[in-house]
């Protein structure tokens, strides 16, 4: 991957089948989906109980991302701390990467070696929009299915 980076060159893809592709969500579905469950984590952010329908983040994955901006003592239910508030605050790209770097710095304490989720995520970042490849599913099934 060094060489793709420091020689500019592309990074292979397979792609899929099309009995697999066909199957696949629209770019429009695709981002109603992510706006949806965006609102829902910031929703459980602010109150739990205002979440009618769960997201699909496991629970180690809301306690990651709440870290700081959640705090809760014994027998209570968790409140927005100041830092959570400013999160609100953000706008969501600038929340979107403070959630990547709790996710980054967190990858230990899950059992995922950071380097190599820094190596999947800046590959992902070479594909486009609703486009799957094997790169990607081989990862997500090795992975994330694990962390769940």
């Amino acid at each position: 991957m060094q060489n793709y980076l420091v020689d500019g060159g592309s990074l292979p893809r397979e792609p899929l089948p099309q009995s697999v592709t066909g199957r696949l969500p629209t770019l429009a579905e695709l981002e109603d989906y992510a706006l949806e469950q965006w609102e829902r984590f910031l929703l459980q952010l602010i109150n739990s109980s205002q979440v009618e329908r769960g997201t699909s983040f496991s629970s180690s994955m809301m306690r990651t991302f709440q870290r700081g901006l959640l705090s809760s003592r014994d027998g209570e239910a968790p409140k927005l701390t100041e830092n959570g508030f400013q999160f609100l605050l953000m706008e969501t790209n600038a929340q979107l990467w403070y959630i990547m770097r709790e996710y980054i710095s967190s990858a230990k304490e899950r059992g995922v070696d950071p380097m190599e989720l820094i190596s999947f995520l800046l590959e992902l970042s070479f594909h486009t929009l609703g486009a799957v490849s094997k790169t990607f599913l081989v990862y997500h099934v090795n992975h994330l299915q694990t962390e769940q």
